[in-house]
């Protein structure tokens, strides 16, 4: 036995047509309005590579040997100093 047939069959599939024709308009307007401008993604890449590069920089150095004669000569000139062996 089959069921009586709904009346309201066209009613529905109407309805669901609209709704999704609702929801694509509404979930591509959300869309336009929630991404990125042109360029803003790219912009904050770059500025998340240069954080990360300065970060890196800071704890490692560019040159270490560099950096090592460095310290070496400063703590030479503070020894001369403390011994009064400055030359002028």
């Amino acid at each position: 036995m089959n069921p009586p047939h709904d009346t309201n069959d066209s009613l529905d599939s109407g309805l669901l047509v609209f709704g999704f024709v609702f929801g694509l308009l509404t979930g591509g307007l959300f869309g336009l309005v929630r991404a990125p401008k042109r360029g803003a993604i790219r912009q904050q890449l770059a500025e998340t590579g240069e954080n990360l590069r300065q970060k890196i920089e800071a704890v490692v150095p560019a040159d270490p040997i560099a950096e090592s004669l460095a310290e070496g000569k400063e703590a030479a000139r503070r020894r001369r100093a403390e011994l009064g062996l400055l030359q002028q």
